[in-house]
């Protein structure tokens, strides 16, 4: 009597990283050019008073765009070591990009709560758990790259996303 033979597990499609990395780029672009829509401009008093007193949107244009910057830098590096990726990846990578177009709604808030204590909390609460999870993300990417062995090559300890 012959035995059935345990069924191989089906092999994972992989997928070059050529449309990931454009998609995300895109991504990327678009969360950075949000923020623009954030900053406003006081109204009363000369148009350089209105333009000074609206000094916290620029700030936080600033931080977020630098932010999203450094979050962009470091997916590039990320990305640019991987061989392929596998469909979990994209969609952690999905993951990843939700939060970071997103962060200009916390940066809205921050800026508007600007000046009132409990409003303040709550916005820089949301920002900072923001940046929290699109960090968190970032390292999940990395850790799943390695432990699947998406990269390319072996990769230095001094070149790991940290």
């Amino acid at each position: 009597m012959a035995q059935n033979p345990i069924p191989s597990p089906r092999p994972r499609r992989v997928f070059s990283t050529t449309r990931l990395e454009a998609f995300s780029d895109g991504v990327y672009a678009i969360a950075i050019t949000l923020l623009i829509l954030n900053v406003v401009e006081a109204t009363g008093g000369s148009p350089l008073d209105a333009f000074l007193d609206a000094w916290p949107s620029y700030v936080g244009y600033v931080v977020s765009f630098l932010t999203i910057g450094v979050a962009w830098i470091g997916h590039a590096a990320l990305t640019d070591d991987l061989d392929h990726v596998d469909s979990l990846f994209l969609r952690l990578n999905l993951l990843l990009l939700m939060v970071v177009v997103f962060l200009p709604f916390p940066t809205s808030l921050v800026t508007a709560a600007f000046g009132d204590r409990d409003a303040e909390r709550v916005a820089v609460t949301v920002y900072g758990v923001t940046l929290l999870c699109i960090r968190l993300m970032g390292i999940a990417l990395d850790r799943y790259s390695a432990r699947q062995r998406l990269y390319a090559r072996d990769r230095d300890e001094s070149e790991l996303v940290r």
